[in-house]
């Protein structure tokens, strides 16, 4: 049997049931290989520890042709939008469960293929398993496993600190009130866009920040006052990419230096329990933030559960290189929690992604003034043209005449 005999019919058959035959150009397969890299002084080489991979993504560049492509696509189109899982049959991968998610982009060239619709869909492979599943609002459920990972980590860092007196006790001291400061640098831009959450903000870290000497005797409140300070500014109105960034900021600033070196007393371990909470309040903060938004486009709810599933990633990574380096066991409660929370909120995302407006991408066959093409795309100007401005950062010539061949962005 030839390689030819082994292709599959490609199809996509979307939750409603309706199945779709698709003529394909390219069909492509990826998967990320996920790791940490680790390097050590004085020797040569590096060290991979291999954590999985990711599902499978399947790039495609489909067509439809004839009298009817027109209303084949718009089918298309359609099924696409429908939320929740569907069948993709894939040439050479076979039957498989995707989740479509990215851009779509939609080419009708009306001059060399009339008689054509092609598009570009990414299908991720899914398990399903970031769905929230309960019958409650997705979005309490979230808030709900925030909630559960502030209890868990509070027990878990009165659990792992040393209270012994001396420099351990100072180091520790010390080691808050900085990684307070570094909380009030990367977050308090994103916290002063609403007065009441800057005012909740700010209370809070002068409490740690005056307050330390005390609290680091009851390390439990401590711990509640972190995850309260961090999670915050989640609140507030900022932008959606400024929070994620900011988080995400944050959280880097901590993990970047890598794992802690032992210590001949518990000072390692005191610092490092610090870093995970203000690292994991991070990524919670993050959580709070995405769901605390209101998001118009697809798009951008799908770059906000990536970015959270990557800040996971990489939390996980710097929290099992501590746990090895300073021979610590990890009890799992806080991990647990908020591994919990960021799946919630990612499948959150993914499952009100197809509530809204979808990018698409079309490529001017002659050169187009702004107002026109506006008009065309959104059916209206006054309300929609500084977003398709922004959308598509046009700028100087641009604003005053599209070119042809310009790639635009717009969202249905």
């Amino acid at each position: 049997m030839a390689w030819r005999d082994r292709l599959n019919e490609a199809a996509y058959t979307p939750p409603s049931g309706a199945r779709i035959v698709l003529e394909y150009e390219e069909a492509r397969t990826a998967a990320e290989l996920r790791g940490s890299r680790f390097d050590f002084a004085n020797v040569q080489g590096t060290y991979i520890q291999a954590t999985g991979s990711s599902g499978r993504e399947f790039p495609m560049r489909v067509f439809f042709n004839g009298d009817d492509h027109d209303t084949k696509a718009a089918a298309f189109l359609n099924a696409l939008r429908e939320p929740g899982e569907g069948t993709l049959e894939h040439p050479t991968a076979g039957r498989v469960q995707v989740v479509p998610l990215g851009r779509i982009v939609q080419r009708n060239d009306l001059v060399r293929a009339a008689n054509e619709s092609a598009f570009e869909v990414t299908f991720w492979e899914t398990i399903g398993a970031l769905y929230p599943s309960s019958q409650n609002d997705p979005a309490s459920d979230v808030l709900a496993a925030v909630s559960a990972f502030n209890s868990a980590a509070a027990t878990a860092y009165e659990d792992g600190i040393s209270l012994a007196t001396g420099s351990e006790l100072s180091e520790l001291i010390s080691d808050v009130r900085a990684k307070t400061q570094q909380a009030r640098k990367f977050l308090q831009p994103i916290a002063a866009t609403v007065e009441s959450v800057s005012n909740q903000f700010d209370d809070i870290a002068d409490s740690i920040t005056d307050g330390i000497n005390v609290l680091v005797g009851t390390p439990l409140t401590l711990a509640f006052q972190i995850a309260q300070l961090v999670q915050a500014p989640g609140r507030a109105a900022a932008l959606w990419q400024d929070k994620i960034e900011a988080f995400a900021s944050l959280a880097a600033n901590i993990t970047t230096a890598g794992a802690r070196s032992p210590t001949v007393d518990r000072t390692a371990q005191n610092l490092f329990f610090t870093d995970d909470l203000y690292a994991s309040g991070a990524l919670t903060g993050a959580i709070v933030g995405a769901v605390n938004n209101e998001f118009t486009t697809q798009p951008d709810a799908i770059q906000a559960a990536q970015a959270i599933l990557a800040q996971a990633d990489a939390l996980n990574f710097w929290r099992e290189a501590n746990f090895e380096a300073l021979s610590e066991t990890d009890t799992g409660e806080s991990y647990q929690q908020w591994q919990e929370a960021a799946s919630l909120c990612a499948g959150f995302l993914v499952q009100i992604s197809f509530t809204l407006a979808q990018e698409r991408v079309i490529t001017t066959e002659r050169a187009r003034s702004i107002i026109d093409l506006c008009a065309e795309l959104y059916g209206s100007v006054d309300d929609k043209l500084d977003f398709f401005i922004n959308s598509n950062s046009l700028t100087g010539n641009e604003i005053i005449e599209i070119p042809r061949g310009r790639s635009i962005k717009y969202y249905i």
